[in-house]
């Protein structure tokens, strides 16, 4: 069975969001120069940890944390993983996100042709085969009073699993091998010769994470655990928060993600919101020579302090709004990249998080109503 949540019904609720946490999932510090972070996969080539005679890419895991943020006891949060290449998912999972209480975050899986090297043109190519073949499947974690329900998105393409015997999300190795010769940074262990060990550790790592995510919807999922966004395009108006212009390269997926992200939050809030944003790629393609692409108000910080900043933001509006100061708590949206979610700043997003929806919802005087 499937729960289908139409954009209509999101929108008629009264109940706002604290913070709404982003991560553009590009696999590296692609701002930086393509260095290596949590998010970079087994045998990637980085500038850090290039594919070379002795060493074959990344020796490591891709972190999967989303799984550890749904369990920290929150009083109502959201969590879930998006994809550039299925806009109406993420629109969907942008406004339900805006619309429950507490705080919520969203890792977009976000391909960069620099750094991944392919063709601006391929982007949209690899990010499909990313969720078709398991390596990036789309997951929704709703929390309330303490314990998540889990639901996963059945995208076109997919390989079936075995639904009877818990498989909800299945592996297809040929799709994942067709998604790593995609990509330059595995070309070391394609040629001059191919190393199947080390893909086989890539395998054995995209089974695992699914294998757990298995596990996690037979144990939190509902008796629908199928979420489908029923989002149609033609009334999604054009969104006022981002300006074309910017410095992001062609076919970047960050690019894709502030675009999707912006419609989604243009019909929630529409002027009324903030955006919070880390030092990447995003903050400097948008903010360059002192001549801002964003119409909505827009604020840049370190690595390590945007989340912190966000939650302080949303904490400052609610207490102003209780004290007769102001008269509306606006919505707020806080983008990072790796290094301010999984790496730099990834203790301050998780105690965001946990402030976001816990003691901002739970403390009377926070009220945004």
């Amino acid at each position: 069975m499937t729960t289908t949540i139409k954009m209509e019904d999101i929108l008629a609720r009264k109940e706002r969001h604290s913070v709404l946490y982003i991560s553009y999932d590009n696999e590296a510090f692609m701002n930086t120069g393509i260095q290596e972070s949590g998010t970079t996969p087994f045998g990637a080539s980085t500038t850090t940890g290039p594919g070379g005679e002795k060493v074959k890419g990344k020796i490591g895991i891709k972190e999967d944390f989303i799984p550890g943020f749904s369990m920290l006891g929150h009083k109502s949060a959201y969590f879930a993983t998006a994809n550039i290449a299925y806009p109406m998912d993420l629109m969907g999972k942008v406004m339900d996100a805006m619309k429950t209480e507490g705080g919520a975050f969203i890792q977009i899986y976000a391909p960069c042709p620099r750094g991944w090297r392919h063709a601006g043109k391929d982007t949209l190519k690899v990010a499909k085969l990313a969720t078709e073949s398991g390596y990036w499947p789309l997951i929704t974690m709703k929390v309330k009073d303490g314990t998540p329900t889990y639901y996963y998105n059945k995208a076109p393409g997919m390989a079936k699993g075995d639904e009877a015997n818990g498989e909800y999300i299945a592996t297809d190795e040929d799709k994942v091998l067709d998604l790593i010769k995609s990509q330059g940074k595995f070309r070391h262990l394609l040629k001059p010769e191919f190393l199947e060990k080390n893909i086989d550790e890539i395998m054995t790592q995209v089974k695992a994470r699914n294998t757990n995510l298995n596990k996690l919807l037979q144990a939190f999922g509902g008796d629908d655990k199928v979420l489908r966004y029923a989002v149609q395009m033609v009334k999604v108006k054009d969104q006022h928060h981002i300006n074309p212009g910017h410095g992001l390269c062609p076919g970047c997926g960050a690019g894709m993600v502030i675009n999707q992200v912006g419609s989604a939050a243009d019909m929630v809030a529409g002027k009324d919101i903030l955006y919070f944003n880390n030092t990447c790629c995003l903050e400097v393609a948008t903010s360059k020579d002192d001549v801002s692409s964003w119409q909505a108000s827009w604020m840049h910080q370190l690595f390590e302090s945007g989340a912190t900043c966000a939650d302080a933001a949303s904490t400052a509006y609610r207490i102003m709004k209780n004290k007769g100061i102001k008269q509306t708590v606006p919505y707020i949206i806080h983008f990072g990249g790796d290094g301010s979610t999984v790496n730099i700043g990834h203790q301050f997003l998780k105690s965001a998080i946990v402030r976001s929806s816990g003691y901002q919802i739970m403390n009377p005087d926070l009220s945004p109503y």
